[in-house]
C-alpha cells in the first residue's frame, strides 16, 4: 500500500507554525484565520473562523473541548478546539474558538 510523505508540507521553515495542545507537546500545525461571510440580515456579517491543520496522528484522542496554543509570528493565542474535521487521508482540520 503506498503511503504518503506529508512531512514537508508541516515544516516550520516553510508553511507551518508551532501549536501546543493542553498537556502535550509542541506540534507543527498549518495555522489558518479566514474570514467567513454569514447572511445576517441585508449587510451581512464578517468574522474570522480560525482553524489548524494537522497529521491525523498528532491529533488527541478526543480534541473538542482540548486548549491549544498557537504561536502565529511570535504571537501566541490560545484557542478551544470547537470540531474536528478528519478528511480520510490522514490530515485533520481543527475548528478554534479564541478561549
Amino acid at each position: 500500500m503506498f503511503t504518503e510523505d506529508i512531512s514537508a508540507f508541516f515544516s516550520t521553515a516553510d508553511f507551518a507554525t508551532t501549536a501546543s495542545f493542553a498537556g502535550g507537546a509542541d506540534v507543527p500545525v498549518i495555522f489558518d484565520a479566514a474570514a467567513v461571510q454569514g447572511s445576517v440580515g441585508p449587510l451581512g456579517m464578517v468574522s474570522a473562523m480560525p482553524a489548524i491543520t494537522l497529521p491525523s496522528a498528532q491529533v488527541p484522542a478526543s480534541p473538542v473541548g482540548v486548549i491549544v496554543v498557537v504561536t502565529v509570528d511570535g504571537a501566541t493565542v490560545s484557542y478551544v478546539v470547537a470540531d474536528a474535521q478528519p478528511d480520510g487521508t490522514g490530515i485533520t482540520r481543527l475548528l478554534l474558538e479564541v478561549a
